[in-house]
């Protein structure tokens, strides 16, 4: 009896246990809970109308999904058409069917979508309004969760991730609505019909929520997006051709009262070309991939290419060293002979000038020692009663000046020798008032018949006094006035500032003074700015002064009559040089 019972219950239960399973991975956007209610119906169908096949139902968010796909623990898989074109990257799947929706009566393809949500009591206006906000999201690869929301804010000028924070809560996804709802968070980017599925539940008040970035929808839910391909329902490649035909032949006939309505597989092209556009497309995350594995494997090779072209970097970098180091030590050479080409010029100008200076002294001294023996005699053949007095006193000048001539000859062949070390100082030197010798120089000049507009001005000590060589004062005090007269200066005007052993002596004119090419060249021979000028004057002078520990210069100054004109400073000794 216990035979035929056992023998009984083997044949009641042999179709079950000879039949093939199948598992169906279904995205669990909602939770396990109501995703088996959602799709229990779908496999029950399937179950019936394919006779020796069993299926169930596997709820996964993302990861799993892709997790189950890789281990081959599922044979199908029902998700939105981003995840499908991930999948169908690595395992080739085939989709059976798409599901289909309603619009103005007629059926569409397109119902997946996101919506932007924010609080309707939200200061939240534009998308702009959440910069330094938080908003919520699925997941980084959620479609509807994120992908299509970003992409509506990034279209808006933002930059999710910079202009505000992500939070991210996962699945399922009504954890966002909730979150808003707290105020936890400021927006949530969810799936297209969420909100409206949780306020049909009695979940939430969909009142208390409105969309950002609000598009028309022919579905009867806010929307934030365009619309993309609704879920698919596809097959592994472990999948039977017999098993695939007859499930897609079950979900292809419509019976009256079906809740999904299912028609032939719709195109990714669209759902391909926006995640190109977000650099999330399988393809270009397997070129990092095939990059990254390139690398890996050409280690070796790729770290002794490295190793070279670091000392090949190395080398161009001490090579331009050296080329930079060597550039600038050429070019100090260059400067180097450039000096010194421009030292021996003004050395052979100042030869010349010397060789000049000593055939004039030599030329010019008899001359004017017989002019003055000249004057004596004629002195001496006058009456001695002192007349004719305008007679003797016209001698008397031309004595003077014959005299003050060869001092100055003297002058000039000691300047013209004194590089020889033959005579190396002068030996009389004379004590002469500073504002006595400048009247006298302005008197000898004749300056006010020959130059009436121009006025000397002086300030100074009348006591003070300089002890040089003879006129060498007066010769210097010509050259500097006259250059001044010459360059147009209306007034000069001269101060006098005593110092431990040497006086200052200050002349400031109002001609408007020199160019800075000019005063590079001022003490060179043979350059002067007028044409009958021969360059000589304050070459002479700045030698005399220094051949005496005196000294010349010259700079640009504001004349006290507020023009712009030249001030020339002479350092005087105030005792006589010692030998």
């Amino acid at each position: 009896m216990k035979n035929i019972i056992l023998l009984t219950l083997c044949l009641l239960l042999s179709p079950a246990l000879m039949a093939a399973q199948w598992t169906i991975g279904v995205l669990a956007l909602r939770g396990d809970a109501v995703t088996k209610m959602q799709w229990q119906p779908l496999v029950e169908t399937l179950n019936r109308a394919v006779p020796g096949e069993h299926f169930q139902l596997q709820p996964l968010d993302l990861a799993g999904m892709r997790e189950a796909v890789n281990q081959q623990r599922i044979q199908f898989v029902l998700t939105n058409p981003a995840q499908f074109v991930q999948l169908n990257s690595n395992y080739h799947l085939r989709w059976l069917a798409s599901l289909r929706g309603t619009r103005e009566g007629e059926e569409t393809s397109k119902a997946t979508g996101s919506v932007i949500l924010v609080r309707r009591d939200s200061a939240i206006a534009t998308p702009h309004d959440l910069i330094g906000t938080t908003v919520g999201a699925v997941d980084p690869l959620a479609f509807g969760g994120y992908l299509l929301g970003y992409k509506a804010l990034h279209d808006a000028g933002l930059r999710p991730g910079d202009d505000f924070r992500l939070r991210f809560s996962g699945f399922p996804a009504d954890a966002l609505i909730y979150l808003l709802r707290e105020e936890a968070i400021s927006a949530a980017i969810v799936p297209l019909c969420l909100l409206e599925s949780m306020d049909k539940e009695g979940l939430v008040d969909k009142r208390r929520f409105r969309a950002l970035l609000a598009q028309p929808s022919p579905q009867p839910c806010l929307t934030s997006t365009a619309l993309y391909p609704d879920w698919s329902f596809g097959a592994l490649p472990g999948v039977s051709d017999a098993v695939a035909d007859a499930v897609t032949r079950t979900l292809l006939v419509r019976h009256a009262g079906d809740t999904y309505r299912w028609g032939a597989p719709t195109s990714t092209s669209e759902v391909e070309s926006l995640l190109r556009e977000l650099n999330q497309h399988p393809e270009q995350q397997r070129l990092g991939l095939t990059i990254k594995s390139w690398l890996i494997q050409h280690q070796l090779a790729l770290g002794i290419l490295l190793a070279l072209l670091l000392v090949a970097l190395a080398n161009y970098i001490w090579v331009m060293i050296l080329v930079n180091r060597r550039g600038r030590a050429l070019e100090k050479a260059n400067d180097a002979l450039r000096s010194q080409q421009q030292a021996l010029e003004q050395a052979q100008r100042m030869s010349l000038l010397g060789e000049m200076a000593s055939g004039f002294a030599h030329e010019l001294n008899q001359p004017l020692s017989a002019i003055r023996m000249y004057a004596q005699g004629c002195l001496l053949r006058l009456p001695d009663n002192g007349e004719p007095q305008s007679v003797r006193e016209a001698i008397g000048l031309i004595e003077k000046q014959a005299e003050r001539g060869g001092a100055i000859i003297r002058n000039l062949r000691q300047w013209a020798t004194s590089e020889s070390g033959a005579d190396n100082g002068p030996t009389t030197w004379t004590t002469s008032g500073v504002i006595d010798t400048l009247e006298r120089v302005w008197a000898l000049l004749r300056m006010t018949q020959v130059h009436p507009g121009v006025s000397l001005n002086i300030d100074g000590d009348r006591a003070l006094t300089v002890a040089l060589p003879p006129v060498l004062l007066e010769q210097v005090l010509a050259n500097v006035m006259l250059n001044a007269v010459q360059a147009g200066a209306t007034s000069l005007w001269v101060t006098l500032t005593r110092e431990e052993a040497h006086l200052a002596l200050t002349l400031t004119d109002n001609a408007g003074g020199i160019t800075p090419a000019q005063m590079a060249v001022i003490f060179q021979p043979f350059r002067s700015s007028r044409q009958d000028g021969m360059g000589l004057g304050l070459v002479i002078s700045q030698r005399l002064l220094r051949n005496i520990k005196g000294d010349i210069q010259l700079e640009n100054q504001v004349a006290p009559d507020s023009r712009q004109g030249l001030r020339v400073t002479l350092a005087l000794p105030r005792r006589p040089m010692e030998a």
